[in-house]
């Protein structure tokens, strides 16, 4: 079998981009890093490929055990992504044997937490895993209905649906011993070559941030980082909210108590102002699509809503809220 895609981290030394291509070799996936490091032959790799015309695609290994590590692994990778034009997603790597003692709920939320925070960052997303960590360690029909699939299953064929199947490995002329051979099978999982200028943060991320500074006088950091700073800020938001508009008379501090969340009136479908605004602040942080963040809850954002909801084993009805808000804040 002869593959149309090679992925390489600092194991390969010495490569010869320009043979690899003249081998039939269209693309490449590229280690960018792992737990929250950079991988040191990135850069060199990442110049070779795209001088030699490659496609380009990149993967992060996995060293997290929660969903607040999986986090700081995205936005190290994303910071390294920053200003590189990638053609194929950024896949997550979950392989790592200590992880599995976690159970199949809390490593697919760890994944999930990863494919948020760069999706954030206006990255495509993917998972990279074995059949039996589909089957065992992660919800595979969830992440399926959320990224791209690379399956690495190491035979004749391969056992479930997936985008990119590695198939094995072996020579491929212009690499130095050996490497991961693949088969990119969904050739739609390739994009025109788009630049990462926004690197470590979406713009409506800073288009929240803002609202909260111009709004509400905060002085929070406009960088489009998701931090405890800008949650703490929307929590604020909220309750300064809910004291003007219902008179709730609740304590500005930032923090979602028992009292913030008797406040928090029902959102849904046509409900529109600033409390509306508010939730889809906090949806759009959490890598969210909302439609807009224009204060009117409308058809996506309540998709949004039903997704977040779905994910977070909430009653799903599309109505933000006490129990929708307090996940949201949490």
């Amino acid at each position: 079998m002869k593959p149309n895609c090679i992925d390489i981290s600092t194991w390969q030394t010495e490569v010869d981009f320009n043979r690899v291509r003249a081998a039939g070799v269209t693309a490449v996936i590229i280690r960018a890093g792992f737990s929250t490091v950079k991988d040191n032959r990135f850069e060199q790799h990442y110049s070779g490929a795209r001088a030699a015309g490659l496609k380009i695609g990149a993967y992060w290994y996995s060293y997290a055990y929660s969903e607040y590590e999986s986090e700081q692994e995205a936005k190290a990778c994303a910071k390294i992504l920053k200003g590189k034009s990638l053609d194929l997603p950024v896949y997550y790597d979950m392989e790592e044997n200590g992880q599995m003692s976690l159970g199949k709920s809390a490593l697919t939320k760890i994944a999930v937490s990863f494919l948020d925070t760069l999706k954030a960052c206006g990255l495509r997303t993917g998972i990279y895993s074995s059949p039996s960590w589909f089957t065992s360690c992660l919800d595979y029909d969830l992440l399926r209905a959320r990224c791209s699939i690379w399956l690495a299953h190491w035979a004749d064929a391969h056992s479930r649906a997936c985008d990119i199947w590695q198939f094995g490995v072996g020579k491929v002329s212009g690499v130095t011993g050996d490497c991961d051979c693949n088969l990119i099978e969904n050739m739609s999982v390739i994009s025109e070559c788009k630049e990462n200028t926004r690197g470590y943060g979406l713009s409506t991320v800073k288009d929240v941030q803002q609202w909260l500074n111009q709004g509400f006088g905060f002085g929070i950091a406009e960088d489009g980082i998701y931090g405890s700073q800008t949650r703490r800020a929307l929590i604020k938001a909220l309750q300064t909210l809910l004291n003007k508009q219902y008179g709730a008379k609740l304590k500005v501090d930032g923090v979602y108590g028992a009292c913030t969340a008797l406040a928090v009136r029902n959102l849904k479908n046509g409900s529109h102002g600033n409390t509306v605004r508010a939730l889809q602040g906090f949806l759009i942080c959490r890598g969210y699509d909302t439609g807009g963040f224009d204060g009117i809850f409308g058809i996506k954002t309540e998709a949004a809503v039903r997704d977040f909801q779905v994910y977070h084993g909430l009653y799903c009805d599309g109505i933000a809220g006490s129990a929708t808000f307090g996940e949201l804040c949490g």
